[in-house]
């Protein structure tokens, strides 16, 4: 069986009046955006108007998988990715910044 590598996933979010970093663990790309929710929900008191049904709406939005992140043209290990709730739009870049 051969072992998958664990990346960091560094997430740069813009959502409302501000901007929000932080990091998760994870093989893929995919893996780190249900990653990167989970870890907001324990954050989500440092995000300014983040409150839990605009979190629910964002996890179904990324379950959903209807609007995957895009690698960016050019760039190697970047992706942007974007969702809309009824609080405000997350405009969200994803950096693979190592492995561990």
């Amino acid at each position: 069986m051969n072992k998958s590598e664990i990346y960091i996933f560094t997430y740069i979010v813009q959502f409302r009046e501000g901007t929000y970093c932080t990091q998760v663990s994870a093989t893929n790309v995919e893996e780190s955006m249900k990653k990167w929710v989970e870890k907001i929900n324990d954050e989500k008191k440092e995000i300014k108007y983040l409150g839990k049904k605009t979190l629910e709406d964002l996890e179904h939005q990324i379950n959903l998988n209807e609007f995957p992140p895009t690698q960016l043209r050019g760039l190697k290990n970047i992706w942007f990715l974007y969702f809309t709730t009824k609080s405000g739009s997350f405009s969200i870049n994803i950096v693979k910044t190592s492995n561990l």
